[in-house]
């Protein structure tokens, strides 16, 4: 089950929007699914921007944390962590 995105993400998304980043994409459909309504397309496009960087922003922090397990997998085979290191000693 998804999370409503955070004040954060909303915030990120007003600043793209004064900084005058919009996706095409979302703009259109926040126009059609708004009928043509400047204000109530400019809520809309909001909402749906901030789902959308939600999903990119999980997507992201989940390749890393593939990328640090696939980099984990691939150490030496003499290498020791801190926690192999506790329980070789007595």
């Amino acid at each position: 089950m998804a999370n409503p995105p955070s004040e954060l993400i909303h915030a990120l998304v007003l600043r793209e929007i004064q900084d005058g980043v919009i996706r095409d994409g979302l703009w259109a459909q926040a126009m059609s699914e708004s009928g043509s309504d400047p204000l109530k397309a400019k809520s809309l496009y909001i909402s749906l921007r901030a789902a959308s960087m939600q999903t990119e922003t999980q997507n992201l922090l989940l390749k890393q944390i593939q990328t640090g397990i696939k980099q984990d997998a691939a150490l030496p085979k003499d290498f020791l962590s801190a926690l192999d290191l506790k329980k070789t000693k007595p």
